[in-house]
């Protein structure tokens, strides 16, 4: 047998941390499909899903930091040198999925990344360590899972890289007709089927402030439009500088990116519906940026280059969204929140990975502090 069929044979071992989020459970669909072999997964305290995932696969490698099961392993590191997998799917939500970014480059595996604020908060030191690592770095985002499968094969000279957004729920709502939303409204998508902070910030625009930031990183350029595309069939485009366009299209599931990610590109499984052309109705409008603060904090990064914004917006975003649900403050007031940590703490000088923990931990206990005075819960 030739060393290329054997190669073809053996199943691509995939490692996935996060696995009972939505994203992380949706992945083990694919990993089935694609014959592929899940040789460990993470999860946090989500037992009842576990147990099923360890049912469905019972010879993973389990790590949780707070609950102990069959083939439990005492940290990411060790269920990450056990398994030895071809490619991680990192599914963490929040910051927390830094450190798996970091473990997987530092470890010269492949990475289809999932969580979107390591780059969002590392982006240049992620790039710093792509140079010496062998790792590559797999969008799953659909917007840049997308962008990623048009780039690949072209030649043409940008102009510009367009990524859209639904707007969430509350898009077409009048400013006064935000101040009452409560979270059970919020984590309603009108499209997708998603975990709930990523649904508050659809709701709120942070994730797609996070999502241009993800692409300056991503594609290397601050060159990035945004546009509201209310039936989320196009996922983003590409502007040439002969203002031709290309557009990637599919119907709103995020297997597809999924898929894409874990096989690098490379399947060509069919796991999602066809598109139908018949009385397909697109529509897109510009983004109001009074309104709609998050996409212009995000353009102004780009411009100011300022390190510790984007570490600033993560953290008191996630702390906002925890007053929220608690219903200690009102949806507006994420906003509000959000602009105050910026205001107080971006002249933080950041230059390692230990200034990124420390602001990250510092942002969060001044959100405590000027929200406890301030929202008097």
């Amino acid at each position: 047998m030739l060393e290329g069929e054997k190669m073809e044979n053996k199943k691509k071992k995939v490692l996935v941390f996060g696995a009972t989020g939505n994203i992380g459970f949706s992945s083990l669909e694919i990993i089935e499909k694609e014959n592929y072999e899940l040789v460990g997964f993470s999860f946090n305290n989500n037992y009842e899903k576990a147990l099923e995932i360890i049912n469905r696969f019972p010879n993973a490698l389990v790590f949780s930091p707070s609950v102990k099961t069959k083939n439990t392993v005492n940290s990411f590191e060790e269920l990450l040198e056990k398994t030895n997998p071809d490619i991680i799917l990192n599914a963490l939500v929040g910051f927390s999925g830094l450190h798996i970014t970091l473990l997987a480059l530092k470890n010269n595996v492949d990475l289809a990344l999932a969580n979107k604020e390591s780059l969002v908060v590392a982006g240049w030191l992620i790039e710093d360590l792509k140079r010496s690592s062998s790792s590559r770095i797999y969008p799953v985002d659909s917007e840049h899972s997308s962008l990623y499968d048009s780039l690949k094969n072209n030649n043409k000279e940008i102009k510009e890289l367009i990524i859209t957004c639904s707007g969430g729920p509350f898009y077409k709502k009048e400013f006064n007709e935000l101040l009452n939303i409560n979270f059970a409204d919020a984590v309603k998508h009108p499209n997708w089927n998603m975990g709930k902070k990523i649904s508050i910030d659809s709701a709120t625009m942070m994730n797609k402030c996070f999502e241009i930031i993800e692409a300056y990183y991503l594609f290397n350029t601050k060159k990035i439009k945004v546009y509201q595309h209310g039936q989320s069939i196009i996922h983003s485009m590409i502007k040439f500088t002969d203002n031709s366009y290309i557009a990637n299209m599919s119907v709103p599931d995020m297997k597809l990116s999924i898929q894409q990610g874990l096989s690098g590109y490379e399947s060509k499984t069919n796991l999602i519906n066809d598109l139908s052309f018949n009385n397909l109705n697109l529509t897109f409008s510009e983004i109001d940026l009074d309104k709609w603060k998050p996409i212009h904090w995000a353009y102004d990064f780009l411009e100011n280059q300022n390190r510790a914004i984007p570490i600033i917006m993560n953290a008191a975003n996630e702390e906002a969204i925890v007053l929220f649900e608690e219903n200690k403050i009102k949806f507006l007031d994420i906003f509000e929140i959000i602009e105050k940590a910026i205001i107080a703490l971006e002249n933080t000088e950041v230059n390692d990975l230990k200034d990124i923990l420390n602001l990250n931990k510092n942002t969060r206990k001044y959100v405590y502090d000027f929200s406890k005075n301030k929202f008097r819960y």
